[in-house]
């Protein structure tokens, strides 16, 4: 719900916690004074009872939880036997359900919450305040990891927009290109027929290179988000995703991608799955005619569609060629491998 431009979200299981905790606080104080058993004063009454709002508490920050588990905390000092038998096998319950590392440590205690126990009750309450503890960091450790992986989540986002943005970008400017003719070695071409972007504007292509290898790079980020996400820790976001670190992964991306070009122009690498540099441009690629099921024509019989319409692609050879950019951005040791094993062929 929205008023006014800000959110109110409501989080009823804060409230509910609130409400519980107020009737087990309230047990408490009743049980003291009927069993004699570490009677709570008027003064403790009045302080414990002072940290309990008086309103219901709606909101889910980290403040509303902290006042809960402060609360919590203090109510737990003053459970009576009964009430400490009760609460600790729910907690521990519940420890057991979120897989506490020290659970085990934790089930130690159980003997001392037994019907026939003759533990004494400064010892139960010390048990309980422990398991309490450790489950309340436990779930403040939970919402802080969740927080880092939506904190990660909006820096790829932003990131992410800026190098599609980027990538697209060549691909927008020879569309604009293409509404002009060019004089290329005296004769004037069309950039739809076929615009030879590196023999003709070579910068213009290079761009291309270098926004492929900074997707590449952006992409195995992401992949590496995705495989992270259930199990990201504070160290992970530190080393991997703050801005500037993600920057540096995107400049080693757009520098392997560059570095990966030159490797091909001086034709220490090649071969057929690399592309032909001489060959590479965008240009007008037929529609061919379909049957009337809709289905393509046999490669033999294919005629193109009589309404004329064509489509600008990527050649063969660009496409080749930034899908390796698009490699040499995503992988950190292909051009270091590449350059390591030329350099141990030619024994420098």
């Amino acid at each position: 719900m929205f008023i006014f431009g800000n959110p109110r979200r409501r989080n009823e299981i804060l409230a509910h916690e609130w409400v519980s905790l107020r009737m087990l606080w309230n047990a408490a104080k009743e049980e003291s004074k009927s069993s004699g058993e570490s009677a709570v004063s008027e003064d403790e009454v009045n302080r414990v009872g002072a940290l309990f709002p008086d309103e219901i508490v709606w909101q889910s920050g980290a403040r509303e939880w902290h006042d809960l588990n402060v609360a919590a905390q203090e109510v737990g000092r003053h459970l009576s036997t009964a009430q400490l038998r009760t609460e600790f096998a729910l907690l521990l319950a519940l420890a057991e359900q979120r897989k506490l590392s020290n659970y085990d440590v934790h089930t130690q205690n159980a003997p001392l919450f037994a019907a026939n126990s003759e533990a004494e009750l400064s010892q139960m309450r010390s048990a309980y305040m422990a398991l309490l503890d450790d489950l309340q960091r436990w779930f403040i450790n939970t919402r802080f990891k969740r927080h880092l992986r939506h904190q990660a989540a909006g820096t790829l986002l932003f990131v992410g927009v800026v190098v599609s943005l980027i990538t697209i970008a060549p691909f927008i400017a020879f569309f604009y290109l293409f509404y002009n003719d060019y004089e290329v070695d005296g004769a004037i071409v069309s950039a739809a027929k076929g615009y030879q972007l590196f023999s003709s504007n070579p910068v213009f292509g290079l761009v291309m290179v270098a926004a492929f290898g900074l997707l590449g790079a952006y992409f195995s980020r992401i992949i590496m988000f995705q495989g992270q996400i259930a199990t990201l820790e504070f160290d992970d976001v530190m080393i991997s995703y703050q801005a500037r670190l993600l920057y540096v992964r995107l400049l080693l991306g757009m520098l392997g991608a560059f570095v990966f070009y030159f490797l091909l122009r001086s034709e220490i690498i090649a071969g057929s799955a690399f592309p032909d540099l001489s060959k590479l441009g965008i240009g007008e690629q037929i529609v061919w005619k379909t049957t009337a099921a809709g289905g393509m024509v046999a490669v033999a019989d294919r005629v193109p569609d009589p309404s004329g319409l064509t489509i600008l692609m990527p050649t063969k050879e660009l496409a080749k060629l930034l899908v390796w950019s698009f490699l040499a951005g995503f992988s950190q040791t292909l051009v270091s491998d590449t350059l390591t094993q030329r350099s141990t062929q030619t024994d420098i």
